[in-house]
């Protein structure tokens, strides 16, 4: 008997739409971090630069300080934020490659769909 699903052909589409959403997540998370990264580095050299110096005090480097953690702590929430949206970006891909060809080798067969299922 023929298989009703090419295994192979499926396993192509679904590395394919994986790569697509993991890749186009990177690169939104790369982006950010890259850009956060620049600007947080400068403020933690300047701190150090200016305490250094003697032009940056102690009450106000420790407000500076507390700013940057502020920095850090938001770029790594927006990171969690972006994984999340590309494991789901991800899940919908894989569902749709994977229950699409459930659901047209049950429909050549006049059979019920199946329902995509909920991450």
């Amino acid at each position: 008997m023929a298989a009703i699903i090419d295994v192979n052909a499926t396993v192509n589409a679904l590395v394919d739409a994986i790569q697509k959403q993991a890749k186009q997540g990177w690169t939104k998370i790369s982006t950010l971090v890259t850009q956060q990264s620049k600007m947080m580095a400068q403020q933690a050299a300047w701190i150090a630069e200016s305490s250094i110096a003697g032009t940056l005090k102690d009450d106000l480097r420790g407000w500076f300080a507390d700013q940057l953690a502020d920095s850090v702590r938001s770029l790594a929430s927006d990171v969690a934020a972006l994984t999340i949206l590309t494991v789901e970006k991800v899940w919908n891909a894989a569902v749709k490659v994977l229950w699409g060809a459930i659901n047209k080798a049950l429909s050549t067969a006049t059979k019920g769909l199946l329902t995509l299922p909920e991450l």
